[in-house]
């Protein structure tokens, strides 16, 4: 793992950093937490990142016997809410419930106010939510060797679409294109429900979407998994395999949640609330409303997340780059 770090872009060095080698405040205060804490999450509630942001901030009011008061600052890709605690002082009363476009959106933006490796502290990784590539059952198609196959016959490509320009499911099709070497054209929708409804339709015959969005659709026949992000395959899709088992090691990106606090937070404090979101992680009322939402739950440990954000930004950087991908 150390050899990787530091072969990627924010390499070993900026690993110590994010984990800590920050010149800390004055240790934690005791009694820490004393008041309410402020969860900003750079999402609109009808978001995932919202509910699971939820799940989180009930346990931890819980665990630390203060209000968590969720404060949702959706915008720019998630620039905007993540700016706030960026700016915030670094005494653990203000910190950020992110996805993974915390990387992605600096990539997609020519402006971002801030540097993500010297702007956050890690305090853990929190889910993660896999993505299952899926055709329309109008095409017949039945595996990803058959879209690659019949991708090559056409002329023109063949047309697919995610759920947000920009999304971890919007740059793991990009990712597979590269991998495969084929024409995949990407149709934005302002309105994802309109996306599967075309798809089902048959009009767009490729689609990536969350494991819980597609389950019902599959059950019915009306779309088939072709490929699925996780790491093992989905327990409820023993059938898809993952994309490591279809011959593409390297399209793995998930969508996950992360809990970090503005740079330069107390040590003491970091490590308080790690071990209060390892706890809560393995709660199972947490792991209960985790599984409704389709989503699974992680290590909440620093290195995890900083090791996680470490190996990943390089790859979204690339993504982004040879797709030319931009949201301004």
């Amino acid at each position: 793992m150390v050899s990787f770090l530091r072969r990627s872009t924010l390499g070993a060095g900026a690993v110590a950093l994010l984990l800590g080698a920050w010149c800390p405040l004055a240790a934690a205060q005791a009694g820490y937490p004393d008041k309410p804490v402020r969860l900003v999450v750079p999402a609109a509630p009808g978001s995932l990142t919202d509910p699971v942001a939820r799940v989180i901030a009930d346990e931890m009011k819980r665990r630390t016997g203060q209000p968590w008061t969720v404060d949702n600052r959706p915008g720019a890709g998630g620039i905007i809410g993540s700016d706030v605690v960026a700016r915030s002082a670094p005494d653990g009363y203000t910190l950020l419930l992110s996805a993974n476009n915390l990387l992605i959106s600096p990539a997609m933006y020519r402006s971002v106010p801030y540097k993500v490796s010297e702007a956050f502290t890690p305090i853990g990784l929190v889910a993660r939510a896999d993505n299952l590539l899926v055709a329309s059952a109008k095409t017949g198609w039945r595996n990803v060797a058959d879209l690659v196959a019949a991708t090559k016959r056409s002329p023109t490509g063949t047309d697919y679409t995610s759920p947000l320009i920009g999304s971890a499911a919007h740059l793991t099709v990009e990712l597979f294109r590269s991998e495969a070497g084929i024409a995949l054209n990407h149709i934005p929708y302002k309105d994802a429900g309109q996306g599967t409804a075309d798809t089902l339709a048959g009009r767009i015959p490729v689609n990536i979407m969350g494991k819980s969005t597609a389950l019902p659709f599959i059950r019915k026949g009306e779309i088939v998994g072709l490929a699925f992000t996780g790491d093992k395959r989905a327990p409820e899709l023993p059938e898809v395999p993952t994309f490591a088992e279809a011959g593409y090691p390297k399209v793995h990106l998930g969508l996950w949640f992360a809990l970090l606090g503005p740079a330069r937070m107390p040590q003491a404090q970091v490590d308080y609330l790690s071990r209060e979101l390892a706890a809560a992680l393995k709660s199972p009322e947490v792991l209960q409303r985790f599984a409704a939402l389709g989503v699974d739950a992680l290590d909440g440990l620093p290195r995890t997340l900083a090791e996680t954000m470490a190996r990943e930004e390089p790859i979204y950087r690339k993504v982004v780059s040879d797709a030319g991908i931009k949201a301004d």
